[in-house]
């Protein structure tokens, strides 16, 4: 054989092997994986049943689609009113109620931000209630122009406000 020919670093020992009680060549490295795999394949072909198996780690889809509300609905409330027979029945129940819970927390988080929104000048400004104002802006309104375009004149007196606030302040 060639591995008895190879580099003489690689020289051919003689082991006796324990489980069939006959002398095996010692083999280097890179052959031992050559017949490590030969032995695998050997071992799986002895072993039908482990080519065919099924390892079910959810690739496969059960139940209604996503998009078939009216069942999902329908599953959905069988998860207060029927107690689930089996784990999978009991996970179709969750994964429908999961569409529905879904919605209604957005739904609920949205119309409570409608009805009492916070105080911000951000939300002021951006708010849903403010999209046709801002619209209307952007599109053809007459909004003041960024830069100024004369002096503003103010009608607070600074002067007289500093020197009345000093005098009463000692």
């Amino acid at each position: 054989p060639l591995w008895l020919t190879s580099a003489p670093v690689w020289r051919a020992k003689a082991v006796l092997c324990c489980a069939s009680r006959r002398v095996v060549p010692h083999l280097p490295p890179a052959s031992m994986s050559l017949l490590a795999a030969a032995a695998r394949a050997r071992h799986r072909a002895a072993f039908p049943a482990a080519r065919i198996a099924k390892r079910h780690l959810g690739g496969s889809t059960t139940g209604p689609a996503v998009t078939d509300l009216a069942a999902n609905f329908r599953i959905a409330c069988s998860f207060f009113t029927k107690p689930a027979i089996s784990y999978p029945a009991f996970k179709q129940q969750c994964v429908s109620l999961r569409i529905f819970t879904f919605a209604g927390v957005c739904g609920g988080c949205a119309v409570g931000l409608m009805l009492n929104p916070p105080k911000s000048s951000y939300w002021i400004r951006y708010s849903p209630s403010y999209w046709w104002s801002n619209l209307r802006l952007a599109f053809g309104g007459n909004a003041e122009p960024l830069m100024l375009t004369e002096k503003v004149e103010r009608k607070t007196d600074v002067p007289y406000l500093v020197g009345h606030l000093v005098r009463h302040s000692q």
